[in-house]
């Protein structure tokens, strides 16, 4: 599951100890901005990544390898 606009933190894959929040972004259809950070609070920023569409964000995760905590789930 990729939450959107809440912020998750990487567990395991690609990335892993850093925090994480999608961004929808007003296109249409809609496409995404990845961001990351070192912190919960993304004062401490680690970088961002743009995709086209919903696709391409679960892409993204797949080959990140990703495996995020969300808020009140434990895991994703």
């Amino acid at each position: 599951m990729i939450r959107i606009d809440e912020v998750g933190w990487i567990r395991s894959g690609d990335d892993a100890g850093k925090y994480v929040r999608i961004q929808e972004l007003p296109d249409t259809p809609p496409s995404y901005m990845i961001l990351m950070a070192f912190d919960r609070e993304f004062n401490n920023g680690y970088g961002d990544y743009w995709v086209e569409d919903f696709a391409s964000l679960q892409e993204f995760f797949a080959e990140g390898e990703w495996v995020v905590e969300w808020p009140g789930t434990g895991h994703s």
